[in-house]
């Protein structure tokens, strides 16, 4: 399958390592010809990359990846039973979609904050107060470890070579020991609530959930990504299933290859942990075709 679109990625408006318009280049210099900002629970950067799409000639379309706690996982995973759902095309102006957007962005800026708090009390951090850390991220309402840690080593108070024991110790298990704003919604109220809102709901990179894909059609799931994140058997299964149920077929990078920001912090790209082969992940023309004219054709 030779890929056309990258449709999961991730900007420095959620946790991904480039900005909007670096990720359009990185993407074009991988030779994808579209690309969907999918930032985690949040829309705020995807202005900027449609506007350096236009630039480079590159196709665009809206989208997030909203985290979504299911039952079904749950019984099976227990604690490690998030699920990810892409929606694409939904209005962000929705009401119900606003609001819930708004509150994942002040979920997740309070924890980095109450983190942030601690890491001071510890004396793990010095230097910095967190309205720095808001100004050097000035425009980006979804704020997590990423930020601030961009924030310490542009004012020289850690490098790169700190990001191990700082993300150990500040943050990684210690989030959730903060009591959130906002609770998450479940998957069928995400997919819902993508639905309500004018979008497509794709379930994203099943891996080990293929099983269950059945009720999340039936919750109104529209899709399911193929090339992202699945053993090679799994994307077998995962496109055959797709084209029996007559789904939309997505997929992309994510946080691996080119477009994740991560090659530029090794010497070679080989030597990162997120290496993998250009267009290996995304989905096919065809697929991203129909996404986005939304009207499936075989």
């Amino acid at each position: 399958m030779k890929m056309y679109a990258n449709l999961h990625t991730h900007s420095t408006h959620s946790d991904g390592g480039y900005s909007p318009e670096e990720l359009v280049l990185a993407a074009k210099k991988e030779g994808y010809g579209a690309i969907a900002l999918t930032d985690h629970d949040t829309i705020t950067g995807y202005e900027k990359l449609k506007t350096e799409c236009e630039k480079q000639g590159m196709e665009c379309i809206f989208g997030a990846e909203f985290t979504a706690p299911s039952k079904l996982l749950y019984e099976k995973f227990g604690n490690r039973a998030g699920l990810h759902i892409v929606g694409f095309h939904f209005d962000p102006e929705y009401p119900p979609m606003k609001k819930y957007l708004e509150e994942m962005s002040l979920r997740e800026a309070d924890q980095t904050r109450v983190l942030f708090e601690r890491g001071v009390r510890l004396g793990k951090i010095r230097g910095i107060e967190w309205e720095e850390v808001l100004e050097y991220n000035k425009g980006i309402m979804w704020l997590c470890n990423e930020h601030l840690f961009r924030a310490l080593k542009a004012k020289g108070l850690m490098t790169q070579a700190d990001h191990g024991w700082y993300f150990k110790e500040l943050f990684g298990k210690h989030r959730h020991e903060v009591t959130p704003l906002y609770e998450f919604k479940q998957d069928y109220e995400i997919i819902k609530l993508i639905r309500d809102a004018g979008g497509i709901a794709i379930i994203a990179h099943p891996h080990e959930q293929l099983q269950y894909m059945d009720a999340w059609i039936e919750m109104g799931a529209e899709g399911l990504e193929v090339w992202n994140a699945l053993t090679k058997e799994e994307q077998a299964e995962a496109h055959k299933m797709a084209l029996e149920k007559g789904l939309y077929i997505s997929g992309g990078s994510d946080h691996t290859g080119q477009c994740s920001g991560y090659y530029e912090l090794f010497s070679e790209p080989s030597e990162c942990p997120k290496y993998a082969p250009d267009l290996v992940a995304g989905t096919t023309r065809q697929y991203f075709e129909e996404i986005k004219n939304r009207k499936i054709n075989r």
